[in-house]
């Protein structure tokens, strides 16, 4: 008896000490392909009428978030713990948009001041005329989810004890449609210093493969990566090698390189087009994680089934590990001497 009562002592201290010894495979691997579908199958479905900014649809996706977060045990982001930030926007248009981003937060350890932002845009472009409703799946249908498992990831790595030094704030933008409105607002109102905010991981549309690698489709376009912050660009490039292996294409780097979009060629721009724009504009290093558009681009038949999930999954570790590498890294991010904050003209 005793004898035995020493064996289940051990093996409850050896139990202990496998769960303390989780790594960052451990967690990137909590990420999975069904759990990005589950979600997916959920946020851009006709429910959710499209999710356009100021209407009843995206009442319903801002909660969806806000009750996601809360069941897994991830923080407000805000400053009235609503999870909501309430914003009034005017269009292309001019016409007023009530709107909200939704903000969640994970509060990091020794170096809990310094903060990088993820983001994603929570809307979407609506409903027809003729009534067909455009459910984004990837557009950022895609991006949304993959937020939502990456936090997941790190809140359970922050309750094994191996939280992030620097704080997380995963902010899903509105309005994105609009004109990139909502991370206008924010980077116009931030809730945390931007001149604490190391860096900015931007996901929009990772869900496709586009014409381009139809034969090789284990791809990511990264954009922007190296033009702030050498620093940035070598956590990334390292993430990948040693953890996921995608070819990371860089033709969009270069914002003149053409691209063939709704029916004509055009310079792709990419680098001013999604909501990392308006963190480079307060010199605040990004990289924008984008698989290219498609023929399904801002169309209804932009749909859940469409989606390679096990592609997916893997695009999402690798924000992970590049998130997971940025925030624990014992010195900030650095900026390029020579950098110059760009601008849209």
């Amino acid at each position: 008896m005793k004898n035995l009562t020493y064996l289940n002592i051990l093996l409850f201290i050896f139990s202990c000490g496998s769960e303390a010894q989780k790594s960052v495979v451990d967690y990137a691997e909590s990420i999975t392909e069904t759990e990005l579908k589950t979600h997916l199958y959920s946020y851009a479905s006709d429910e959710f009428m499209g999710r356009e900014a100021g209407t009843e649809g995206e009442a319903l996706a801002i909660n969806f978030l806000k009750d996601y977060y809360e069941s897994t045990g991830v923080s407000s982001g805000s400053t009235d713990g609503s999870y909501f930030q309430e914003m009034t926007v005017t269009d292309r248009s001019g016409n007023s948009i009530d709107s909200y981003n939704v903000l969640a937060y994970i509060e990091g350890s020794d170096k809990s001041n310094e903060v990088l932002v993820i983001t994603s845009h929570l809307d979407h472009i609506g409903v027809e005329a003729d009534g067909q409703i455009n459910n984004g799946a990837d557009d950022d249908g895609s991006g949304t989810v993959a937020m939502m498992e990456i936090a997941e990831a790190f809140i359970e790595a922050k309750e094994d004890g191996n939280g992030p030094r620097r704080s997380i704030l995963f902010l899903h933008v509105s309005a994105e449609e609009k004109g990139l409105l909502g991370s206008k607002y924010y980077t116009d109102n931030p809730i945390y210093p931007l001149d604490n905010t190391v860096a900015n991981l931007n996901i929009d549309m990772i869900g496709r493969v586009d014409s381009l690698h139809i034969e090789q489709p284990d791809y990511i376009y990264l954009i922007g990566s190296d033009i702030l912050s050498e620093d940035l660009h070598d956590v990334s490039e390292k993430a990948n090698q040693d953890y996921v292996g995608l070819t990371i294409d860089y033709r969009y780097n270069d914002p003149t390189t053409l691209v063939y979009e709704t029916g004509r060629w055009r310079e792709n721009r990419y680098y001013y087009r999604s909501d990392h724009y308006h963190f480079i504009k307060n010199n605040i290093p990004a990289i924008f994680y984008f698989n290219g558009t498609h023929k399904d681009y801002h169309a209804p038949t932009d749909t859940v089934e469409k989606i390679n999930y096990a592609l997916l999954e893997k695009r999402t570790r690798l924000v992970f590990h590049t998130a997971w590498e940025i925030v624990n890294r014992e010195e900030r991010l650095t900026l390029k001497e020579d950098s110059e904050i760009p601008s849209d003209d």
